[in-house]
Parts: structure tokens; C-alpha cells; sequence
């Protein structure tokens, strides 16, 4: 066993130990571990190493950080701002709610929210972890825990098929008067979701592994969160929200817009003006809002416009950098940047009025943020997000899944194309596990997606 040199990148604490015996992917260890332990697994996807590179598996059994209504968050930040290491690890593991937003800025909303059987924000503490470095290969031990040893037996699965909620009008209705308002004036985009649902019953935990083992996400995560209820969360995440160095205190934000088909020629995205236009718009809202707690000068836009392949589908991405200012804190750089800009819209505060007005359920977790908020933070963008619900243990499990998508509509949006997208963005799940139960039925779409 060796120890961790602290010229690495700041994601372990210098007490971290090599495991230099370990040759398992996070995927196999995520799966022996013992189903009557509650567990945490971020799983970085088969991507670029750059940004899906560390996996981190852990007990779902530290303290919790929770946030329930606005009245909690002197709480919140008071803990972020506690932390004075600045390795990743340790640190809290967990999900920011979409309507969080709402708490940082009250503007942003008015209507009363939807009931939901998810608080605003819930982190668990994590100082006892496996970490696996994607680039190296190697693992890691953090806080003396152990490699599981006994791998367990999965079983079957079955979910229903997964229903629109609202149906294809009523998208289509709001996405007509998106345009309306930006006709008007109001804004130049705004990005509108819609909400599938299915009944579930069986094996959650081992089905959503297999979905993150293949095809997976570039921010993969699966979070079970101990409670009366049974709620578990399942990210194939490819959008980077926020990474922040603790050491060089440098934050990078990833925003996503403009999607296709992995069966369409991608030169048909690439020479999309509409789709350049709408990440230009997103970028540059991205820079302005990490402009509000950066150093002056230090922002720059590392990358405009790139194509990107993920599972089922190409994306478009543009990357922007910055330094945090000194004495401004990560609960500031939160409020600053939080909800992402490519899942709201432009400008963000009237956008995030008009979802409030055009939707018919809360978000929840989707469209919010998975990750880990240490010394440094690791979030995603909580798309391609599917939220568990109800009764038993995650290995036994009874409830219901939801699964939002979302299009980002502009002037010239098609009405057709922006509900195709919608239902194009629900594929990645309809191929995971979940809905192809059959072991040679997943091998096949397992093949067809590394193709």
C-alpha cells in the first residue's frame, strides 16, 4: 500500500491509501456491496478522462445535510462554509432541487410548488469512501474502509411503460407560448420540460448499476437516501455544472445545448445555426453568472462550440473558466451560478419565471445538480435523471420512477423538432436496464451503444 503525494490533483485527503491489489471496475464494486448497507455510487462514465475520471463508492450512512424550506439555509451555508480542507473528499454527496433556485433568488418564482417527496437539497456525509482514478486505474481507500468481498445476486426487475404526464399538446402549447414571449420581448430563450412517469417494482439497485456500468454517464451517480421512504436517485448525467479546485480556487462550468440522435450524421448539428445560436446564448450567460463571484479578468471561454458523442445522442458544448475571488466563499458561487443556465434560459431570472408559469410539477432533483461539495466540488447538471419513489429497501423495491426532459426553445424553434427531442432524450433510459430486462436484450443494446 502506498500513501497519496500531495502534487495530485486535490480529490483525495493525503491520508488516502493505494490499493495496488484491486483490479475491479467501480461498477463491479459498487455491486458487491452488501444490500443491507444504504450506498452512494458516482460513477464516472466511459467519456474523456478530463471530466469523467473519478468514481467515488461509499456508505450512504453519514450525517445529513437537508434543506426543507428556505428557513434551513443559514444551516447550509454555514456547513459548506465550515469545510477548510480542499480535497474533494471528504465532503457532502448529494443533490441540489431545481427549486433551490427559487430560495436564492426569490424573484425567480412565485407560484406555490407542486408537492414533492423531495426536500429542496439533501447531502450525506462522506469521509469513508473507495475512489477509483479513471486515468490511472487505480483505487484508493479513504477513512480505512475496505473492498467489499462478497459479491451479491441481483434479481429481476420490471417497470411499466413510461407514460407522458401531460401528453404531446400540452408541451407543444407551452413550447407556442415560449415563443410568444420571446416575440414579445421577454427573453431569447427558455428551456421547457416535460415529465414522464412509470410504476416500479423489484431489484432497483442492481438495475440501476447495471444502467450506470453500461451505457452510463459522464457523471454517473446512484444515491440512496435513508429515510421512512424509500427514495434513491439514478444520474446518467454527460453536462458538468460546476468543478472547483480548492487549491487554485479555478471553477469550470461545461453548459450543453443542442442534441441529435447518435444515428444522425453529426455534421447536421454542427451546421445548425439554431443550435450554435442557443449555446452561444448559454455560454454567455454561464460567464456572466461565474463573473459575478470570479476575479476580475480571469474569465475566459476555454472552448465556444464542440460536438460531443454520448450515449444515444451527439451533444454540443461550450466550456467556461475562471478564478473564485478571494473571501468569496462556495455557498456564494452556489448562489451565483445555481440553477445552470442550460436548463433555464436567457435571461435566467424571467426564464425561471415563465417554467414556473408554463409547467405543471415541480422538477425536484431533475434539472438541479448531483455531486459532492468539499474542499473542491464535483456537479453535474441533473439531466437524464430519473428519481425513485417509494416503499421497501432499493434491492426491494415498490414505487414509481419520474423522468423529466427538456428542450431549449428559441425564436425560430419547430414545433415537431422540439417535441421529437423531447422524446429522443428519453431513450437513454428506455434502453438502460430498466426497460430491457432480458440479459441478451441488454448485451445488444449494450453493443449497439459502444459501437
Amino acid at each position: 500500500m502506498t500513501h497519496l503525494t500531495s502534487t495530485q490533483y486535490p480529490v483525495l485527503p493525503k491520508d488516502a491509501v493505494k490499493l495496488t491489489e484491486c483490479t475491479k471496475t467501480p461498477f463491479e464494486v459498487a455491486a458487491a456491496w452488501s444490500k443491507e448497507e444504504p450506498l452512494i455510487a458516482l460513477i464516472a462514465g466511459y467519456g474523456e478522462g478530463r471530466w469523467s475520471r473519478w468514481s467515488i463508492i461509499a456508505p450512504a450512512t453519514g450525517k445529513r445535510l437537508t434543506v426543507k424550506t428556505e428557513e434551513d439555509l443559514p444551516t447550509f451555508r454555514q456547513t459548506i462554509e465550515s469545510i477548510t480542507h480542499t480535497s474533494l473528499i471528504p465532503g457532502w454527496i448529494g443533490y441540489l432541487g431545481y427549486e433551490l433556485g427559487r430560495c436564492f433568488e426569490p424573484r425567480a418564482g412565485t407560484a406555490p410548488m407542486h408537492d414533492e417527496p423531495w426536500p429542496l437539497a439533501d447531502f450525506i456525509w462522506c469521509d469513508k469512501c473507495l475512489v477509483h482514478d479513471g486515468e490511472a486505474n487505480t483505487w484508493w481507500s479513504v477513512g480505512g474502509i475496505k473492498l467489499p468481498d462478497v459479491v451479491e445476486n441481483y434479481s429481476e426487475i420490471h417497470c411499466e411503460e413510461l407514460i407522458d404526464e401531460d401528453g404531446d399538446e400540452k408541451f407543444s402549447n407551452a413550447v407556442e407560448q415560449t415563443k410568444q414571449y420571446i416575440y414579445e420581448g421577454d427573453i431569447f430563450q427558455a428551456n421547457i420540460t416535460r415529465r414522464f412517469s412509470a410504476k416500479v417494482s423489484g431489484d432497483l439497485r442492481g438495475c440501476a448499476l447495471r444502467a450506470l456500468a453500461s451505457p452510463g454517464g459522464w457523471f454517473g451517480a446512484w444515491i440512496e437516501f435513508p429515510s421512512e421512504e424509500s427514495r434513491s436517485l439514478l444520474s446518467l448525467s454527460p453536462e458538468l455544472f460546476l468543478q472547483f479546485d480548492g487549491n487554485t480556487r479555478s471553477v469550470m462550468s461545461r453548459p450543453m445545448k443542442g442534441t441529435r440522435p447518435v444515428t444522425d450524421d453529426p455534421v447536421l448539428l454542427v451546421n445548425s445555426e439554431k443550435d450554435a445560436a442557443e449555446l452561444h446564448m448559454i455560454v454567455d450567460l454561464m460567464r456572466n453568472d461565474l463573473g459575478r463571484v470570479c476575479e476580475f479578468g480571469s474569465m475566459r471561454v476555454s472552448e465556444p462550440r464542440a460536438i460531443e458523442r454520448h450515449p444515444t445522442v451527439w451533444q454540443c458544448i461550450g466550456e467556461v473558466q475562471g478564478t473564485l475571488r478571494n473571501g468569496t466563499s462556495l455557498y456564494d458561487l452556489l448562489v451565483a451560478t445555481f440553477p445552470a443556465g442550460s436548463i433555464t434560459g436567457v435571461p435566467k431570472i424571467r426564464a425561471m419565471q415563465i417554467i414556473d408559469e408554463l409547467e405543471s410539477t415541480s422538477r425536484g432533483p431533475y434539472c438541479g445538480s448531483i455531486g459532492i461539495i468539499g474542499g473542491s466540488v464535483l456537479l453535474n447538471v441533473a439531466i437524464r435523471t430519473a428519481a425513485f419513489h417509494g416503499i421497501g429497501t432499493p434491492c426491494k423495491f415498490q414505487g414509481s420512477l419520474h423522468y423529466g426532459t427538456g428542450c431549449g426553445i428559441v425564436a425560430d424553434s419547430i414545433l415537431d423538432e422540439e417535441c421529437e427531442e423531447s422524446h429522443v432524450k428519453t431513450n437513454v433510459l428506455r434502453t438502460s436496464p430498466l426497460f430491457m430486462q432480458k440479459p441478451e436484450t441488454v448485451l445488444a443494446v449494450e453493443s449497439q451503444l459502444h459501437a
